[in-house]
């Protein structure tokens, strides 16, 4: 069974490397405590959150991937990723910084990631 969530914890992991919103300015990926407490209400905040970007990537997946038109496809990616944020944005109990902490710590923090994947399969 330990196996089973470190797979997808591990699967979740590679999901949400996608799923952050890019019109985040990179940020340090160093964990401060601050980052490494991660509360449980916002572990639901992010997984709502995480939920509604999913759909968005979706959404918008198959459009990318036919559209031949460069110009097309910066339009495309852009309107994504506006949607993303807005969604994170208007998610209560997060913003987009706290999302994108939680993404980054959670590809570090195994405990982190496990809280993530427990609360998606519910």
């Amino acid at each position: 069974m330990k196996l089973s969530k470190n797979l997808s914890a591990m699967a979740l992991i590679g999901l949400m490397a996608g799923a952050a919103p890019v019109a985040v300015v990179a940020q340090d990926q160093q964990n401060s405590s601050a980052e490494a407490e991660v509360s449980s209400s916002e572990i639901d905040a992010f997984v709502v959150a995480f939920n509604d970007v999913q759909k968005i990537d979706q959404e918008y997946g198959a459009q990318i991937e036919q559209t031949t038109d460069e110009d097309k496809l910066l339009q495309l990616q852009e309107e994504a990723q506006i949607k993303k944020t807005e969604v994170v944005d208007q998610t209560p109990g997060i913003n987009v910084d706290r999302y994108v902490e939680i993404i980054t710590l959670a590809q570090t923090d195994q405990e982190v990631a496990a809280q993530i994947v427990e609360k998606l399969e519910q």
